[in-house]
């Protein structure tokens, strides 16, 4: 069983895990599957006793690891493309778009609510690690419905991207007159204030 909450940023959170688009040389955070579990343990409610099979299955079986790998990879970046389509405004490519909605298709329905803590949280039933491991889009499932949910909810149109060139992470802007520009103003926002300082005094 697999109870996870979800939201409109967790599908932002997931295409973040390659990060500094904008520079010659991304850091990626995904480099193989036992990655993907971690960020999925850390986002996701998975219990530990079916993390500790996965990562003894992904150590038996590394091809079918790697592929289950570059399987995430693949929905990342369709969703990536789909929400760089919504901060401009822009219609969602077409095989983003395709890639999401057959996504959806193969991954568990929202069928069961479950008590989460003092709220609830939506539940997944899967049977147990065999040799195919498990479906990527089961343990994904959250960050699918997420996807859809951003596409069809009032979210869509605050969704930004960090004015910071280099940086480009992708967050959905909550402040009141929806005029955010960076992903974090102690970071990427002091760069930018920093940088125009340094400019001014150089032509002053």
């Amino acid at each position: 069983m697999l109870v996870s909450q979800t939201g409109e940023d967790l599908c932002l959170s997931f295409a973040n895990t390659l990060a500094w688009r904008g520079r010659a040389a991304p850091v990626e955070n995904f480099t193989d599957f036992a990655a993907v579990l971690a960020w999925v343990e850390t986002n996701v409610a998975l219990p530990d006793d079916l993390a500790g099979e996965l990562r003894s299955w992904a150590r038996e079986h590394p091809f079918k690891a790697t592929k289950a790998l570059a399987e995430a990879v693949a929905l990342r970046e369709a969703i990536h493309g789909i929400a760089s389509a919504l901060t401009c405004g822009e219609p969602v490519g077409s095989q983003d778009f395709a890639a999401l909605s057959q996504a959806l298709s193969q991954a568990p329905a929202r069928r069961r609510l479950a008590r989460w803590g003092t709220g609830y949280a939506w539940q997944i039933e899967f049977g147990s690690v065999d040799d195919a491991g498990l479906p990527i889009l089961v343990l994904l499932a959250p960050v699918v419905w997420s996807a859809a949910d951003l596409m069809v909810g009032s979210g869509r149109g605050r969704v930004r991207q960090c004015a910071n060139s280099e940086c480009l992470w992708l967050f959905v802007d909550a402040s009141k007159n929806g005029t955010r520009r960076w992903c974090d103003m102690a970071s990427c926002g002091n760069r930018a204030k920093a940088r125009r300082h340094y400019l001014k005094m150089k032509q002053g």
